[in-house]
């Protein structure tokens, strides 16, 4: 029996691990992963009126307003391949963005990866990242072989500024107060999937091809 297309949405906090199971996802359906990050990062690059404008809001550590965030995104979805799927990452941010793509195009299943605050404070909080190479590492759950040096390339290892606990705590409720109702706004159409985001990697990935299979979209 042939399988249906994947068109899906995947969200969580900063920590869930939702950059790394749709990247996943992605490469075992052979789908795009679309991430609105990279899509505001390509119309800065390539100077383009859109790209102006989100660069504005960047450079003032301002979000992007719903109007601007949807114009890039119309303008690449609109576009772009989307025949065998996709997913899409880091849009929509909110309730009027979602209702917004719906007039743009279906979705189909919604990930919502759950994690508790505190887990997400421990995981991004205990991130260790070398400037150079750009290496990840975590204090407890990935350190590096020699304590504070890059395994890669030897470089000292840094703590970014947004991972200290304050900041993580301040993004939580950003992200509790804008993205947490989508779960309702989702559920409410039927296409939501939950799933639990604490989980090491291996085992939350293949949790999600367990139940995406059972719903159809893989054979």
């Amino acid at each position: 029996m042939k399988s249906k297309r994947l068109k899906a949405v995947i969200f969580g906090p900063q920590g869930s691990g939702k950059g790394t199971q749709g990247t996943l996802l992605a490469e075992r359906l052979n789908i795009p992963l679309i991430g609105a990050g990279d899509l505001f990062r390509a119309e800065m690059a390539e100077n383009s009126t859109l790209g102006h404008l989100v660069n504005q809001y960047v450079n003032q550590g301002l979000l992007a307003p719903d109007e601007l965030v949807n114009a890039v995104m119309a303008r690449y979805l609109k576009k772009a391949d989307l025949s065998r799927g996709f997913i899409l990452d880091g849009y929509p941010r909110n309730v009027e963005q979602a209702t917004y793509l719906d007039r743009l195009l279906p979705i189909n299943l919604v990930i919502q990866l759950k994690i508790d605050d505190a887990e997400v404070v421990r995981r991004l909080s205990g991130r260790l990242q070398c400037p150079h190479c750009k290496s990840v590492y975590h204090e407890v759950e990935a350190p590096p072989v020699k304590k504070g040096i890059c395994s890669l390339c030897g470089q000292p290892l840094i703590k970014r500024e947004d991972d200290k606990p304050e900041i993580i705590k301040q993004r939580l409720k950003a992200y509790h107060y804008m993205t947490a109702p989508l779960a309702n706004y989702y559920r409410q159409k039927g296409v939501l999937l939950m799933i639990n985001g604490a989980q090491p990697i291996p085992y939350l990935f293949e949790e999600i091809i367990k139940k995406i299979t059972k719903l159809g979209f893989v054979t």
